[in-house]
């Protein structure tokens, strides 16, 4: 290469990165995919099931060897076949652990082998492509670790789509090939319940619920040789909060919109729509909607860098059973206050936290101390009427809205879109 040529080459400019608003999809897909293991009956739409198969065969392979087929599992009986040995290598697994943890283990589900609408099966072809395959001359397993990708590639894109997936690895996997018909040569690598979900944790059902523990990345990270730590520059930026794109922190505040005037939730929805275009993670907790889907919250759904609950049962005022809305709220103010004191997102919107306050079902001296105690970094955002005076107090911003006019003192009902 000459002087020229080099220099020609430096003056290229790198290749673009994705727009902003893709990375945050990607990433979000990424740290809210979960293993799941109950599903609803609901079937999958044919075309989401070939999106999300394409996007499986679209993974990387060494030599582009492609060496992953899909098979996908209806029939019943033969689900059932699968689910009866998984079952019994289940409690023969329960051999390998004793006492309280071996009980923990026997307490998890772990397959919905027959909840889901359709089981997958992904397999390796380990003579796809004949016998010399570019790049695989030395490591032999390449054709596994590929097919390792096209599942990954397989169970973000079902988040993507609301779809969840639980990886079903109690099989033996002679027994399995017998029940599949599999030649000698393909091997089964994983086996998959595939449906929708009634919700997505926030966290692996394993972490939250202290089978291990969550590794820090710190740890696992090493330079030039396994076990010298990372430059502190990237552990520095390994330490900080997993969010692409994030914007510079500021002083968290408490922000109240209050009053009997309309457009509470709306201006809670605006800063909500603005912190995400800066790429700060959100939460929104809704403790009264419930009842029926607003347009915020059909648009929330999926939505990159947005946690969206909604944990109320409509309006205080007409509950039929205030001892279920009372219990309600305080699962709606826990998941709360976890939230505000875990820090991982910068917004915080406890939408018409007042309500339940005021009918007692939640200390308005309680929640002023979760604020105060909340990390500096977090903004939370409470709204509804009559807002309590412990949380006017420790408020850096209150807006109390006044009716001067409202479309109901002429009949006019509330409108799709404008009002919900």
């Amino acid at each position: 290469m000459t002087a020229k040529d080099a220099a020609t080459g430096a003056a290229k400019a790198a290749a673009p990165a994705l727009p902003a608003h893709w990375r945050r999809g990607v990433y979000e897909a990424i740290a809210r995919r979960r293993d799941l293991r109950s599903f609803r009956p609901d079937p999958i739409p044919h075309d989401t099931l070939a999106r999300i198969l394409a996007a499986a065969h679209q993974a990387g392979s060494v030599g582009f060897m492609q060496p992953w087929d899909f098979i996908v599992v209806e029939d019943v009986a033969l689900r059932g076949a699968i689910r009866a040995h998984v079952d019994a290598e289940r409690v023969r697994a329960a051999d390998a652990f004793t006492g309280a943890r071996r009980e923990q283990y026997l307490a998890y589900k772990l397959e919905g082998i027959l909840e889901a609408p359709l089981n997958l099966c992904v397999t390796c072809d380990r003579e796809r492509s004949g016998p010399a395959v570019l790049g695989r001359h030395t490591i032999r397993d390449t054709d596994l670790y590929s097919t390792c990708a096209a599942i990954q590639n397989l169970w973000l894109a079902a988040r993507a789509e609301g779809v969840g997936v639980g990886w079903v690895s109690l099989y033996d996997p002679d027994t399995l090939r017998g029940l599949l018909d599999l030649p000698p040569h393909v091997v089964p690598v994983a086996y998959l319940c595939v449906g929708r979900v009634d919700e997505f944790p926030e966290r692996p059902t394993l972490e939250t619920s202290g089978w291990l523990p969550r590794r820090r990345l710190r740890e696992l990270v090493h330079a030039d040789r396994f076990g010298a730590p990372p430059p502190p520059e990237l552990a520095a930026a390994i330490e900080a909060p997993p969010h692409a794109e994030r914007a510079p922190r500021g002083a968290g505040q408490v922000i109240v919109y209050t009053g009997h005037g309309k457009g509470k939730t709306t201006a809670a929805l605006g800063l909500v729509f603005r912190a995400l275009g800066r790429g700060l993670p959100v939460a929104v907790v809704q403790f009264i909607k419930g009842k029926w889907k607003t347009g915020e919250r059909l648009f929330a759904d999926g939505l990159p860098g947005l946690t969206f609950l909604v944990m109320g049962e409509g309006f205080t005022w007409e509950s039929d059973d205030l001892a279920r809305t009372r219990a309600a709220a305080v699962r709606a103010w826990e998941t709360s206050r976890e939230l505000i004191a875990r820090g991982e997102h910068d917004v915080v919107v406890l939408d018409e936290i007042t309500y339940a306050i005021n009918y007692g079902f939640v200390s308005a001296d309680e929640v002023a101390a979760a604020l105060a105690a909340r990390p500096p970094h977090v903004h939370v955002v409470l709204t509804g009427r009559n807002a309590p005076a412990p949380l006017v107090a420790i408020a850096d911003v209150v807006t109390e809205m006044a009716s001067v006019r409202h479309p109901f003192e002429k009949g006019i009902k509330a409108q799709i879109g404008i009002d919900y």
